[in-house]
């Protein structure tokens, strides 16, 4: 074999390996925009992930603002009844008192200090209701904080 001849085929198979590479470099383009492309679908799926994400913690917050809203109106609440038992507390100290001086003197004053007792009685087991649904009120609003946990839990 001649010079030429190893020559001639010492190009070919450049020009050979040159075509394969150029396959493989058009197959790697193609492989690599594919890859390209689902990374994009992936980073759109997140994109809505997080506008879901952002939609969950807007709807916290005002879940939130609502359970703060509900426990400081049931604070209130509480203190607004302890200060007026205090206040029925305070009054019937001077009643009281009274009556019991005039008590042997006056038997229909008695009747009416014992109608008095019964009235404040109801009135005392009215305001434990109250107080009652005060706390079931609290209990629903725990039950929705736990609803509202579960919701946000699989979503992240």
């Amino acid at each position: 074999m001649t010079a030429d001849e190893r020559f001639d085929r010492i190009d070919q198979a450049i020009a050979a390996l040159a075509q394969r590479t150029d396959r493989s470099i058009e197959a790697l383009t193609q492989r690599f925009d594919q890859v390209d492309q689902r990374l994009e679908r992936v980073d759109q799926r997140f994109d809505r992930v997080d506008g879901s994400i952002e939609a969950l913690t807007q709807r916290v917050d005002r879940i939130d603002r609502s359970i703060e809203t509900l426990t400081q109106y049931v604070l209130d609440f509480r203190q607004e009844a302890a200060s007026r038992f205090h206040s029925i507390e305070n009054r019937l100290d001077i009643p009281s008192t009274t009556v019991a001086s005039i008590d042997s003197r006056l038997p229909a004053l008695t009747k009416a200090v014992l109608d008095f007792g019964t009235i404040s009685s109801q009135l005392e087991r009215e305001q434990w209701r109250q107080k009652d649904v005060a706390t079931s009120l609290v209990a629903r609003v725990e039950k929705l904080e736990g609803i509202v946990s579960r919701i946000v839990a699989p979503a992240a």
